[in-house]
C-alpha cells in the first residue's frame, strides 16, 4: 500500500492502527527507544495535525460592539473536515495598524468569551494587540448534544475533538494572515489550562506562531490516568475508571495527543509558563513533566503564582506584559 495516495479519510482511518503499531505503550515519560524509530514516530504524530491550507476560509465577519479602546467583531471561518469555527475578534482602536495579534483558547468547560479570556483580551486590546478567541470543538457556539470537548482521557471522541481544535488553532493563523490589519510575523498564543495543553501542541506543529503563553497547563497525560485517585477534583472534573483496559486507551489516545510528544519544539520561540502553586486540577507532576519536555528554564521561562488553578486576576498584567514585549506593539507619537 502506497501511504502517500491514500486520501485524506482513510489516512484518519490507518493513522491510528499505524501509531499503535508503532508507538510503544509504555507510558509517556519514556522516549523512542532508537533514532531509526523515533523519526517516522514523530512524523506520524504531526500527520494528525495536518490539513489543506488552500481550503477556503468563507470567513463571515459582524460588529458586535465597540468602546474607545478597541472594537469587537463576531467571526466565523470554515476549518478541516467540514467544521465551521467561531470566534471572536478584537481590534484596537489605539495604536498603529498593522497589529500584532494573539489568538486565545479557554479552558474545559469554558467557550470563547469566558470571563478570564475576555479579561485577557481587554489586557491586551489595550495595549494595540489585537485578539482572536475561538471556540473549542463542542464548546459554545459550537456544542451538539451528547458530545464534550473536554478532557475525557479515555475517549477517543476526546481524541478526535483535540486534534480538530488543534487545526482549528492552525486555521484562525490562516484568518488572521488575510487580513490587512494584523501583522502576520507577530502572532502569539495565550492558553489556559486545557488550552495551554492545546497550545503546547500547537506549538510543536505550527511554526508561524511567535509567542506563546501556557497557563496552569499540565502534560503526561498517562502519569495523571495512573495517579487519578489522589487528586479528587481531578477525577471528578475528568472521570475515569483505570482499569487495564482503560489504560491501555489512554495510552493510545495520549501518543497522539499529550502535549509532551510536542511543547519541545516551541523553543527558541519566547516562551512562558504561568504555574499556580496550590493547583487543585493540575498537579505539580503535570506542569513539571510539561515544562521539562519543552526545555525550558526555570528562571527565564517560568512564572509560579501563590494561588489555584484560577489564578488571581493581576496575572493579565503579567500576559500583556510578556506579549508587549515579544510581539511589539507600535504606539503613536505623543
Amino acid at each position: 500500500m502506497r501511504f502517500y495516495h491514500m486520501s485524506p479519510v482513510l489516512w484518519r482511518t490507518f493513522l491510528p492502527g499505524l501509531l499503535l503499531v508503532l508507538l510503544p505503550r509504555t507510558g509517556l515519560t519514556q522516549q523512542a527507544g532508537t533514532s531509526s524509530t523515533k523519526a517516522p514516530v514523530e512524523a506520524l504524530r504531526l500527520a494528525f495535525y495536518a490539513y489543506d491550507r488552500d481550503l477556503p476560509l468563507n470567513a463571515r465577519v459582524k460588529q458586535l460592539e465597540a468602546n474607545a479602546r478597541r472594537t469587537r467583531y463576531h467571526v466565523s471561518y470554515d476549518s478541516a473536515h467540514d467544521q465551521r469555527v467561531t470566534a471572536i475578534l478584537s481590534i484596537p482602536r489605539q495604536g498603529i495598524s498593522p497589529f500584532p495579534a494573539v489568538i486565545l483558547m479557554h479552558g474545559a468547560g469554558g467557550h470563547k468569551d469566558v470571563d478570564y479570556v475576555r479579561f485577557a483580551s481587554e489586557a491586551l486590546t489595550g495595549q494595540g494587540i489585537a485578539t482572536l478567541s475561538i471556540d473549542a470543538q463542542y464548546r459554545g457556539e459550537r456544542e451538539r448534544p451528547g458530545r464534550s470537548g473536554d478532557l475525557r482521557l479515555d475517549l477517543y471522541l476526546m481524541r478526535d475533538a483535540w486534534v480538530q481544535t488543534v487545526i482549528d488553532l492552525r486555521r484562525a493563523v490562516d484568518y488572521l494572515e488575510s487580513r490587512p490589519d494584523i501583522a502576520r510575523e507577530r502572532i502569539g498564543y495565550l492558553g489556559f489550562s486545557m488550552g495551554g495543553m492545546l497550545g503546547s501542541v500547537l506549538g510543536g506543529v505550527e511554526p508561524r506562531v511567535s509567542a506563546f503563553c501556557l497557563a496552569v497547563a499540565g502534560g503526561d497525560i498517562v502519569g495523571l490516568v495512573r495517579q487519578i485517585d489522589r487528586y479528587p477534583l481531578l477525577k471528578e472534573r475528568w472521570p475515569v475508571q483505570v482499569t487495564p483496559e482503560v489504560l491501555q486507551r489512554v495510552e493510545d489516545i495520549a501518543n497522539v495527543i499529550d502535549p509532551v510528544h510536542f511543547v519541545g519544539r516551541i523553543l527558541p520561540r519566547p516562551l512562558l509558563f504561568l504555574v499556580a502553586s496550590r493547583d487543585e486540577v493540575i498537579p505539580a507532576a503535570a506542569s513539571r513533566a510539561l515544562i521539562e519536555a519543552a526545555g525550558a528554564s526555570e528562571k527565564e521561562h517560568v512564572r509560579r503564582w501563590e494561588a489555584g488553578h484560577a489564578l488571581h486576576p493581576n496575572v493579565a498584567y503579567e500576559i500583556r506584559d510578556f506579549f508587549v514585549k515579544h510581539l511589539k506593539p507600535a504606539r503613536p507619537a505623543r
